[in-house]
């Protein structure tokens, strides 16, 4: 009994880590840009998770959100929690000072 027991518990594990490796990250439809000194990065369908930072010695930057996604937006490079200002809604266009830093929420 013990061993029937011990190959069940077995089995288990291996099923939930194979359902574990078969997810993945929620990510956002659509693209997201940043634009700073003239130049535009493109980030299309943004995982949850993307920190995208501004270059603090480059000007202002404008983030523009055409995903179906938020993120947060900070006023440091990082997207460190201690910074968080507000969102970047969907559609929305925000022109920041250098430095600033958003966080994909989805």
């Amino acid at each position: 009994m013990r061993k029937i027991l011990m190959s069940l518990g077995a089995m288990a594990a291996v099923g939930m880590l194979s359902v574990g490796l078969t997810t993945s990250a929620q990510a956002a439809t659509g693209t997201l840009y940043m634009t700073q000194a003239g130049q535009t990065t493109t980030y299309t369908d943004p995982k949850q998770g993307l920190c995208v930072s501004s270059d603090p010695a480059k000007g202002d930057v404008t983030f523009i959100n055409r995903t179906n996604g938020l993120a947060w937006t900070y006023s440091r490079p990082g997207c460190d929690r201690a910074y968080q200002v507000d969102y970047l809604r969907v559609g929305q266009r925000l022109t920041l000072p250098a430095g600033w830093s958003i966080l994909m929420l989805q």
